[in-house]
């Protein structure tokens, strides 16, 4: 199976109950013993053959759909996946955009990630997927993507909303600011008013914040409804302790 066709079963696969495959069972048992009274007796009515074959198909469908449990990515291999696809978004893409030459930055460009779980312009709500893993984390269908680089004069920023079973990313958007224009750089809790997909609504979120003169870059990365991993989170922290490095740097 295709790497992104594993990743949506991954989203889209529903456990079978054991309820539903004792169900299924007593449907193929029901089947195999109206075969042999078939066979036995010699009545293959119409009804009887239209039994048959709905007692047969049932847990065929059902079995088999419980048979792709076994073949479902695990975690460590969607969040490898992940970051594997994340890094390839970000190789060239922000810098073609900015119009800035690898060779010309001065410090390793940042990263901040956050998952989107509500509606966003450019994606259908098939699109906008979230599963718990076995671990008690989230997974997420759609991302927020924030790239961070740094020239000798100011800091340049790429964002854009990627589709992670597609591998596709849309809402593009950049901006470039002298250092002087940054007025704080901070991981911190603030009030939003996202409402998910699934009802709830995001009233505390944690978020990476870049605040400018006139202008703000926010990031959520995390919420108690989202619950994300802290491996997503960090990336936040280490963006915002860079930055305050080059800034110090620059402002001296």
């Amino acid at each position: 199976m295709e790497k992104r066709e594993q990743i949506r079963e991954w989203f889209t696969y529903t456990e079978t109950s054991i309820g539903v495959l004792i169900a299924a069972g007593a449907c193929a048992l029901f089947a195999v013993l109206g075969l042999f009274g078939m066979l036995t007796s010699g009545n293959f009515s119409g009804g009887a053959l239209v039994g048959l074959i709905i007692f047969s198909i049932v847990p065929i469908v059902i079995f088999k759909g419980y048979s792709k449990k076994n073949n479902l990515p695990s975690e460590n291999q969607l969040d490898s996946w992940l970051e594997e696809d994340i890094q390839a978004v970000i190789k060239n893409r922000p810098y073609d955009k900015l119009g800035v030459l690898k060779e010309d930055l001065v410090a390793e460009s940042l990263l901040v990630v956050g998952p989107i779980f509500w509606n966003t312009s450019g994606f259908s709500q098939e699109d906008i997927l979230t599963k718990k893993g076995k671990d008690g984390f989230n997974r997420y269908s759609i991302w927020t993507i924030q790239v961070f680089a740094f020239t000798e004069n100011y800091l340049c920023s790429y964002k854009c909303h990627y589709n992670w079973i597609k591998n596709t990313y849309i809402n593009e958007s950049t901006n470039e600011f002298f250092y002087k224009d940054v007025v704080s750089v901070k991981t911190d809790t603030i009030s939003s008013a996202y409402t998910l997909m699934n009802g709830q609504r995001l009233v505390h979120s944690e978020a990476f914040q870049l605040k400018l003169a006139g202008d703000e870059i926010t990031v959520i990365t995390n919420d108690a409804s989202l619950n994300t991993s802290s491996v997503m989170v960090s990336k936040s922290e280490r963006a915002v302790q860079s930055i305050r490095a080059m800034l110090r740097d620059k402002k001296k």
